[in-house]
């Protein structure tokens, strides 16, 4: 524990509200299973997606799981393998092949989803990597150069990424089309991502945009299940409906009330004591401390309607109540799919987020530009990319006192020119980054030759 930055009181005491709640975190499913499992259990055939996402743990698991399996068959992408801050390694696959020296490996060497171009100017950055060939065979058409454009800072780099988009989408008004006067098919907003190493690379270009009224959403943010009104709705409910959680109670005494820490531990002692919750007790426990008074109030006016009111009414009774956002509308379209909470807290606690979302509708996100981390847009591809910041200290991402994995650091790099299918756009500020020395001579490189001065009235804008 100490050396993941974490202290052995800390590790101890969150273990400890685990063993209260009777909860298993997803890293203690692993090694239960471990631990409990494969004595008693056999799969005949056993199938594996994603595999270089795999880390120590889930490996043992796969192996346990598969001694007696009449077959094993794993898909995957060692130069996908992006998430070593979690635990996974490339190497799996060699480990399999030692572990398993029966394996045939199937290549898949044509690419449904770029056009030559672009596979052409990602292919050396992964080369450089150790590992047999990774030349993909594209399967389609020739399609526009791939560009990069190095700009004079930051700032320019955003203001260009902006105006690029839109070009691209046809000028956001009239007057902007005509001047680009030149014929291109346009995009829609939606056809276009920018990805970067790091969401604090994505706070300047999204400034950027909104200036030039470009509509676009930060993947990450801006989600409905993470607005404060939401969570903290959802969170007095759960306290209700499952007295023994008291983080949920504290929860929504912090979001909903403000309720200052100490009151907030007075609560939680009130709720450990009293469970099921009762009214009248907890009333007279709190008389006198404003805050928690108010909490108690609404304790005992909607207890009953927990169990008596579908998931969706409550929201809508909620609304009514104490005013209705765009978040809580989206949330209770999605409750219309849920029979009752405990279907909600399933959907919550086993990733079922994204479910959630699609059934809250499509308007939270059609029409935007898609704001997002290199490794948010891994499964994910556009018609237009850009990947920008790509600079010296961002990618590679290092600093003194964590040194860059430089090998995963370029599977990032490719990953995220490799979401583009029709057109990519790499952007760099004043110091670019080393893997940039890479690309090929067919990349058409460009400067926008514009300094932070030039733009002195629009940075006054922000």
């Amino acid at each position: 524990m100490e050396a993941a930055g974490i202290s052995a009181d800390l590790y101890a005491a969150y273990c400890s509200r685990l063993r209260a709640l009777e909860a298993l975190d997803f890293d203690d499913l692993l090694t239960e299973a471990l631990k409990l499992d494969p004595p008693r259990r056999a799969f005949t055939h056993l199938l594996v997606d994603e595999f270089q996402d795999i880390n120590d743990t889930q490996y043992a698991l796969l192996r346990a799981w598969s001694r007696d399996a009449e077959s094993l068959f794993v898909i995957g992408d060692p130069d996908q393998s992006i998430y070593g801050f979690r635990g996974a390694s490339g190497r799996c696959f060699e480990r399999l092949a030692e572990d398993f020296p029966d394996t045939r490996q199937i290549r898949l060497t044509e690419n449904y989803r770029s056009t030559p171009e672009i596979l052409s100017a990602a292919a050396p950055v992964i080369e450089k990597n150790s590992g047999p060939s990774r030349r993909l065979l594209p399967n389609r058409p020739s399609g526009t150069a791939v560009r990069l454009v190095q700009a004079p800072d930051d700032f320019a780099e955003a203001v260009f990424i902006a105006k690029e988009i839109g070009r691209i989408a046809g000028g956001v008004d009239m007057l902007e089309a005509q001047n680009f006067g030149h014929e291109r098919d346009t995009r829609p907003f939606s056809d276009i991502a920018v990805l970067c190493r790091t969401h604090r690379q994505l706070e300047l270009i999204e400034k950027c945009l909104r200036h030039d009224d470009i509509p676009c959403i930060v993947s990450g943010r801006g989600d409905f299940l993470d607005a404060e009104e939401v969570r903290g709705a959802l969170a007095f409910f759960r306290s209700l409906h499952v007295p023994c959680d008291i983080a949920a109670a504290e929860t929504a005494l912090r979001l909903l009330w403000n309720c200052p820490a100490d009151l907030i531990a007075k609560a939680a002692e009130l709720c450990r004591r009293s469970k099921p919750f009762e009214p009248q007790t907890l009333r007279e426990a709190v008389r006198g401390c404003g805050t928690l008074e108010a909490w108690a109030s609404r304790v005992e006016e909607w207890l009953p309607l927990i169990s008596e009111e579908k998931p969706w009414k409550l929201v809508e009774r909620w609304e009514e109540a104490y005013g209705s956002s765009q978040a809580l509308e989206q949330l209770r379209n999605t409750m219309v799919f849920h029979a009752n909470l405990h279907e909600t807290w399933k959907a919550l606690c086993l990733g079922e987020e994204a479910d959630l979302r699609r059934a809250a509708g499509s308007g939270w996100e059609s029409g935007a530009v898609r704001l997002m981390t290199l490794h948010g847009a891994k499964g994910l591809e556009f018609p237009a990319v850009f990947v920008a910041g790509v600079r010296a200290g961002a990618l590679p991402l290092e600093s003194p006192a964590n040194p860059a994995d430089l090998e995963e650091e370029r599977r990032l790099l490719y990953v995220g020119m490799t979401r583009a299918r029709e057109e990519l756009i790499v952007t760099a500020g004043a110091e670019p980054s080393p893997f940039l020395s890479d690309l090929p001579d067919s990349v058409v490189r460009e400067d926008t030759g514009r300094r932070r001065e030039r733009f002195a009235e629009q940075l006054r804008l922000f």
